[in-house]
């Protein structure tokens, strides 16, 4: 594999968005997580953190009235392959649709990009924008994935003819779990740092109960993630 001397470091999902469903697209994950959502009754739902929207896609060819969001704009650009409906730019936090949903979702860890202290804001604008009786579903890492990337995982191959290199390692100090992504392409080597933070499940809830009754599948994904139900009060 070629490797280059000079780099460039880009933010979050600048390059990543392009490669994003050949590289971390989890089948395993998305298949548990249509069947948890269609067990319940929902006609409107709300995504947040739909990169490329693929369930967003999903979910609007099975007839559900989809809203999908993202902070990233390669991601929002990436989504045209897999979803044809209404994409905006949300920052998860701090949002202000004047509509509310039946459903607000936000799977893939993507909670996990935030801090502890942005939980209040996050719960709180998704209680403010769902129907009464509506629900809040997401996911997040299983704190047992400390353990698991404190010895450093590297992988290495091609995504759509361009080689890369991807290295997952946690810190368990700083509780972060810290990807980095290296793509050798035609212009040079790109690089692009991911850390997401892993929560205790109790800080979680803990905050959710001032908005919701909260219910917990700690095995959703076994001993890799956590699937969190809130029911709005």
């Amino acid at each position: 594999m070629e490797r280059f001397t000079d780099s460039t470091n880009v933010s979050n999902y600048s390059i990543l968005a392009r490669y994003y469903d050949e590289l971390l697209q989890d089948e395993e994950a998305l298949s548990l997580w249509l069947e948890h959502i269609e067990e319940k009754k929902f006609t409107s739902v709300l995504e947040l953190a739909s990169g490329s929207g693929v369930m967003a896609g999903i979910l609007k060819s099975k007839g559900y009235d989809v809203l999908a969001s993202d902070i990233s704009p390669e991601m929002k650009e990436v989504s045209r392959s897999n979803f044809d409906g209404e994409y905006q730019l949300l920052n998860m936090t701090d949002y202000h649709l004047n509509r509310k949903f039946d459903l607000i979702l936000c799977i893939c860890d993507s909670i996990n990009y935030l801090y502890e202290e942005e939980l209040d804001s996050f719960f709180s604008c998704a209680y403010e924008h769902l129907n009464d009786n509506g629900r809040l579903i997401f996911d997040m890492h299983h704190e047992k994935r400390l353990e698991e990337f404190k010895e450093q995982y590297i992988e290495e191959g091609y995504v759509s003819d361009t080689p890369y290199q991807w290295t997952i390692q946690s810190d368990e100090f700083e509780r972060t779990i810290n990807e980095h992504f290296t793509f050798y392409t035609k212009d040079g080597m790109i690089q692009e740092n991911h850390a997401q933070n892993v929560f205790a499940i109790k800080n979680v809830t803990d905050k959710m109960e001032k908005y919701f009754t909260v219910e917990v599948f700690e095995d959703f994904v076994e001993d890799e993630k956590i699937l969190i139900v809130g029911y709005k009060k």
